[in-house]
């Protein structure tokens, strides 16, 4: 009588799940998703495409659950399938070409990104997110100008001007660059990291050996964050080339206090192993 019972359960659940239409299956498993079930998710997703294998939702849903474990290869067979059925959903081409992010293949990411940017220029960040992925291979003059298109559409986002002005770093354009760092700060006055802005815009006036200049920002920095590790290394790199060796050593001992070097965006300089030798 058990096995009996089991079959005409398994029967009854099959007959339920036939009954729904695929987008209802397909809500049930957002809906459990969502309450962060994840596995239950994953299995209405599973038991909607083997019940309709026509329905795009399911199989980009299962590719989110894929991407959400890190089985990119996986999620993109899914993202893909999905656009083979549906192929002008901007959302599930979005979600490959991140999922193709995640995966390190930014030529297909670009790729998806620019066939989104055909269709739909003014899809939400599309040019920051196809200069991020210019960045990553190192196309410089390509990210500059995407992300200068990304500012004709959102004029005042922040991320794109301040990768911009880093982006013309590395093509030399200093002028426009020290020209753009003023521009970030008298527009963005209260923007949590400009402690960062004014460090990286004294590490510029550094590089074009203006240390006075560069003197000046680094103090902008540190009036922000007194306890800025990076700033107050980059303080005793500047004070070392102007010849003040005991402001130096002083900079760089506090910097050091604060696990300069655990610090993920430190890297040890010639100016490390300089103070180093000349503090210690």
């Amino acid at each position: 009588m058990k096995k009996i019972l089991a079959i005409t359960i398994l029967l009854i659940t099959t007959q339920n799940l036939i009954s729904q239409t695929a987008d209802e299956l397909n809500s049930k498993g957002i809906e459990f998703a969502k309450k962060g079930k994840i596995d239950k998710a994953f299995e209405i997703f599973e038991e909607a495409i083997k019940l309709f294998p026509d329905s795009p939702g399911p199989y980009s849903n299962r590719g989110n659950v894929y991407r959400m474990r890190k089985e990119y290869d996986l999620a993109i067979n899914d993202y893909s399938k999905s656009l083979e059925l549906y192929p002008d959903n901007f959302n599930v081409r979005y979600s490959r070409a991140n999922t193709y992010m995640d995966k390190g293949n930014f030529e297909m990411a670009i790729s998806d990104y620019s066939k989104i940017i055909e269709k739909k220029p003014t899809f939400s960040d599309i040019y920051f997110d196809r200069a991020y992925a210019n960045i990553r291979l190192e196309n410089y003059e390509n990210a500059k100008t995407d992300l200068e298109s990304q500012l004709e559409i959102t004029p005042k986002d922040f991320k794109s001007l301040a990768n911009l002005i880093n982006i013309k770093k590395k093509l030399e354009l200093s002028n426009e660059a020290l020209a753009d760092y003023q521009k970030i700060v008298t527009e963005f006055p209260n923007q949590p990291n400009l402690h960062v802005l004014y460090n990286n815009w004294a590490s510029l006036y550094r590089e074009i050996e203006n240390p006075k200049e560069a003197l000046l920002k680094i103090n902008q920095a540190l009036k922000l964050k007194k306890d800025y590790d990076i700033g107050l290394f980059n303080r005793a790199g500047i004070y070392l080339e102007l010849g003040k060796e005991k402001d130096a050593c002083k900079d760089f001992k506090k910097a050091l206090k604060l696990n300069l070097e655990k610090n993920e965006h430190f890297e040890a300089d010639e100016d490390f192993e300089k103070l180093k030798q000349l503090c210690e």
